[in-house]
C-alpha cells in the first residue's frame, strides 16, 4: 500500500534546499577526538539540523553517554539522533536518554517530528533504530538460517512496523522535505566492501519498503563501517551511509523536496579555532 499522500499542499514552490549535516558511528569511549569536536564546532549554526545516525556510545555505558554529552551540549545547532546497537549494550537506558536530552539532542525511537527552521520552512524527521534481516528477495540472497531467520524477522518486522507508524504520523503534517533517520541500512546499495554473508546483520528490505511506500527525500543511517557513502532503495529513494569510517567526519547535505541530494563541501579547518575549542570542551577530554 501507497502511503504516499497525492498533492500534499506542503511541498515548497520555490525548491529551496535544507542543510542537514550528518555523523554516524563516533563510537565515543573515554575521549572526545580534537578532529571531531574541531569540525563540529565549524559547522555548528551553518546548518538546518545536525543528524546523529546511531552508535554515539562505544556500549552504552553511563561514562561514555556524560564524554557524548559535553561535546553535543555545546552545540547550538538542533540535533536529532537515533541509538544504534552499540548504545543499547548499556543497562541504564533510561539514564542515557535523559543524559542525552538534558544535552539537546531529540532522540527519535519508532516517532517522528517537524523542525521549524529560522525562515519558517518545516523539516520532517522520522527515526527508528532499525535491525537486520537481510535483504533478500528483493537485493541479495538469504544467508539466514531458518531458525536464525525467524527470530531475526521478528524484531526486523517490528522495527519496520513502527518506522511505518512514524512515517504515517509524519504524513499528516506539513512539512516541506521528509528525512528518515536509522542505524541500519534500507538497502545493500551503501553496503559497499561488507562481506555479502555479514549482509543480515546490517539492515533489511522491510525497511526500504516502508520508505518507498511514503513520501521520503532522504534516509540517513550508519553501522556499516566497511559501507559507501551513497545508495538508494530499490524504490529509488536516496540513501546516505554516514558511519564515520565512511565519510571520515561530518558531512553536509543540500536537500530538497524532489529528492534532490547534494553534498556540500567541508569547510577547511583553521587554527583560529582553538579558542572556540577550548571554550566549548574541555581540554583534559580531548585525545
Amino acid at each position: 500500500m501507497d502511503h504516499r499522500p497525492a498533492g500534499n499542499p506542503a511541498r515548497p514552490i520555490d525548491g529551496a534546499a535544507f542543510r542537514i549535516a550528518a555523523i554516524g558511528d563516533l563510537h565515543l569511549k573515554t575521549a572526545i577526538p580534537q578532529v571531531m569536536a574541531e569540525e563540529l564546532v565549524i559547522l555548528d549554526q551553518t546548518v538546518d539540523v545536525l543528524v546523529i545516525a546511531g552508535d554515539i556510545t562505544e556500549s552504552g555505558r553511563l561514562p561514555e553517554v556524560e564524554i557524548a554529552c559535553e561535546l553535543l551540549a555545546a552545540i547550538k545547532t538542533p540535533i536529532i539522533a537515533v541509538l544504534g546497537n552499540h548504545d543499547r549494550r548499556g543497562v541504564r537506558r533510561r539514564a542515557m536518554r535523559l543524559l542525552l536530552e538534558r544535552a539537546g539532542v531529540r532522540l527519535l525511537d519508532g516517532s517522528s517530528m517537524v523542525h521549524v527552521c529560522a525562515n519558517g520552512r518545516k523539516i520532517g524527521l522520522a527515526g527508528v533504530g532499525g535491525y537486520g534481516g537481510g535483504f533478500w528477495p528483493e537485493e541479495s540472497p538469504d544467508h539466514l538460517s531458518t531458525r536464525l531467520s525467524k527470530a531475526v524477522g521478528v524484531r526486523a518486522r517490528r522495527e519496520a512496523l513502527r518506522l511505518q507508524t512514524a512515517l504515517d504520523d509524519l504524513a499528516l503534517q506539513e512539512s516541506d522535505a521528509v528525512v528518515v533517520v536509522m542505524h541500519y541500512s534500507p538497502t545493500v546499495s551503501t553496503l559497499g566492501e561488507e562481506p555479502p554473508l555479514k549482509h543480515w546483520m546490517l539492515g533489511n528490505s522491510l525497511l526500504g519498503r516502508v520508505i518507498d511506500d511514503h513520501r521520503v527525500d532522504l534516509v540517513i543511517h550508519g553501522h556499516a563501517h566497511l559501507g559507501n557513502e551513497n545508495g538508494q532503495t530499490p524504490g529509488g529513494t536516496p540513501v546516505r551511509n554516514v558511519a564515520l569510517s565512511v565519510t571520515g567526519g561530518p558531512v553536509v547535505y543540500e536537500v530538497r523536496s524532489d529528492r534532490s541530494v547534494a553534498p556540500v563541501s567541508r569547510p577547511a579547518r583553521s587554527t583560529s579555532l582553538d579558542a572556540a575549542i577550548d571554550a566549548h570542551v574541555p581540554i583534559g577530554h580531548i585525545r
